[in-house]
């Protein structure tokens, strides 16, 4: 599991355990049949981390950026989260 988040998010051993840890909270939330619970659960963690973008600037270019960065990502986010989340929601 952390050897295909490091390839595909380059993740340091921190960020690892920040992202398992997060994921282990967030999946009891995530249910298989329920497709509002998955928006649910993303949308608070997008909140929670613009939120923390907009404690750390002032200004809205660099959260401008960073978004922009999210988006260009994409592919990349959508091929390796299937695995993951089928992992995380069924077992």
């Amino acid at each position: 599991m952390t050897e295909e988040k490091e390839s595909v998010f380059d993740l340091d051993k921190e960020q690892i355990v920040l992202y398992n840890d997060i994921y282990k909270l967030i999946s009891p939330h995530i249910k298989p049949n329920d497709p509002d619970s998955l928006m649910m659960t993303s949308g608070t963690l997008l909140a929670i981390s613009i939120q923390l973008y907009t404690a750390l600037y002032k200004d809205d270019d660099p959260i401008e950026k960073i978004l922009e960065n999210a988006k260009e990502s994409l592919p990349k986010l959508r091929e390796s989260i299937h695995g993951q989340l089928h992992a995380a929601t069924f077992h």
